[in-house]
């Protein structure tokens, strides 16, 4: 559930930076591009972490999760 919420705040801010630089007029555009050249330097640091995340994961571990749950009860593995 919170995943879904994060989605949508992060789709709703997209589209609301789209819809300003559409119709914000061109002295306004400025502060746009700051916010803009924000993201653009965070997102590829995030996608490393994450990357790193899911590579140092140990193979037996899945997201505690249902399915993660029912393994648990069938094969014995623990999910930490």
């Amino acid at each position: 559930m919170c995943g879904k919420i994060f989605t949508i705040v992060f789709v709703a801010i997209a589209v609301l930076m789209a819809l300003l630089a559409i119709f914000l007029p061109p002295e306004h555009i400025e502060y746009l591009i700051v916010v803009s050249k924000f993201f653009d330097v965070m997102l590829p640091v995030l996608a490393v972490g994450a990357l790193l995340k899911y590579l140092c994961k140990c193979p037996g571990c899945a997201a505690k999760s249902d399915c993660c749950k029912k393994d648990d009860q069938s094969n014995g593995a623990k999910c930490h």
